[in-house]
């Protein structure tokens, strides 16, 4: 079975509308076998695949040895909702307690007020979206609560806060769980930087609700501007490199909660998103069925040919290589041969806010010069060779094709 075939297999059986045969899972290669575990391992997908094979795919034969590993994945997703949640409601008292607004983001929201069980979705951190104004203030309110920088993240917040939209990561008092200060919730893209965030608009902050975790109301994103969010970090801010989840997080969330749909489309449509909403609903629908999705009466679907199979290839991309992927994609990008050149330059040259936000130092000081050689032997020596191997990759560079057909469809925006 080549690679494609399995990851079409995988998005089949996380699927609760789309059959697959009794021995699809047998029939496969010890190495074909491997192969599944590792991508399915890469999206955080073994609890998903447990719970459908336990379902409504119960018919389907399993090797002993997947099964095992399956049914433990699942316990282990459970036990770490616990942990999560624990430090979710730490991170929101100290900020509370500091009287900061913040909005608890998307996967924690998800996992225990949509999905059927919390394991189903599993959570690498704790993301909490704060006013840009007060980010810095609650980071440090954080560290005085208890957690701590980590040394892999050493960057000046106040670097990070300009060209990116999260500050560095902070570990909880427990050293189980990351915890990311948002001041945005969009990525900075170039291409999109004249858009406002969502999250500058005070009428995202008066529809903030507070839903009670574990006898607690923790502040969480309405469920529509969830819902967009969750689209576009998804769709324009990773290109589905976030993985098959964000199947799952659309369908749980539309059949949980309530959509102000044609607040959700005047959102989308003054964006210049609503290519994106469509193919991820059309994404969706593949792989869920008919969910309630309301769309507007003048949006003609109809002659809309969209690249879904690009897409659902897309969501298994190869995690490992997404920096090689995005990249290529930048490159391929450019116009000519001169404007690639000058894109890989940018890399080694960069602006000093962009050193200061990945080395421990201020933009403003003049030690900020010397990282540079540390930047350049980094790339010299792991980055650029990285990059001339994938070149070569077959696999890589189908990827990046597929990229560049997602972005070439999106960028037709005229609905």
């Amino acid at each position: 079975m080549d690679l494609d075939k399995l990851k079409l297999l995988i998005l089949d059986l996380i699927s609760p509308v789309r059959e697959v045969p009794t021995d699809a899972l047998t029939s496969l290669s010890e190495a074909e076998l491997s192969e599944f575990l590792v991508i399915a391992r890469q999206h955080r997908l073994e609890p998903m695949l447990f719970w459908r094979l336990a379902h409504e795919k119960r018919d389907c034969q399993q090797p002993e040895a997947l099964r095992g590993r399956l049914a433990n994945q699942f316990k282990q997703a459970a036990l770490r909702a616990l942990t999560v949640q624990r430090e979710l409601l730490l991170v929101h008292r100290i900020l509370q307690a500091a009287g900061i607004p913040h909005v608890a983001l998307k996967g924690a929201f998800l996992a225990f007020h949509a999905y059927p069980n919390p394991a189903l979705r599993p959570l690498r951190d704790v993301d909490i979206l704060v006013p840009q104004k007060a980010v810095l203030e609650a980071y440090q309110a954080l560290i005085d609560g208890g957690l701590q920088r980590i040394k892999a993240y050493a960057g000046d917040p106040e670097a990070t806060l300009v060209i990116g939209h999260h500050l560095p990561p902070l570990l909880s008092p427990s050293a189980n769980v990351h915890v990311e200060l948002h001041a945005r919730l969009f990525h900075q893209d170039k291409s999109r930087n004249s858009r406002e965030d969502l999250s500058e608009d005070q009428a995202f902050w008066a529809r903030v609700r507070s839903i009670s975790v574990a006898s607690n109301e923790v502040p969480f994103e309405s469920s529509t501007d969830l819902l967009l969010h969750m689209i576009v970090h998804a769709v324009y801010d990773h290109q589905f490199t976030n993985g098959p989840l964000l199947l799952s997080d659309l369908a749980y969330l539309l059949t949980s909660q309530p959509i102000d749909w044609p607040l959700f489309w005047r959102l989308a449509h003054d964006r210049g998103q609503v290519r994106g909403c469509l193919l991820a609903f059309g994404l969706l629908e593949r792989y869920w069925g008919k969910l309630p999705v309301t769309f507007p009466e003048n949006l003609v679907r109809a002659d809309m040919v969209m690249p879904i199979d690009d897409a659902a290839l897309m969501m298994l991309r190869d995690f490992d290589a997404r920096t090689d992927v995005t990249l290529g994609n930048e490159v391929a990008a450019q116009a000519s041969l001169l404007r690639k050149l000058k894109l890989l330059l940018s890399k080694a040259f960069p602006p000093k806010v962009q050193i200061a936000a990945q080395y421990p130092v201020s933009q403003h000081s003049l030690r900020v010069y010397f990282w540079y050689p540390v930047k350049w032997w980094s790339l010299l020596a792991f980055r650029l060779p990285r990059y001339l191997r994938s070149l070569t990759h077959d696999r890589v560079q189908g990827e990046v094709q597929g990229v560049r057909e997602i972005e070439r469809w999106l960028a037709a925006e005229s609905v």
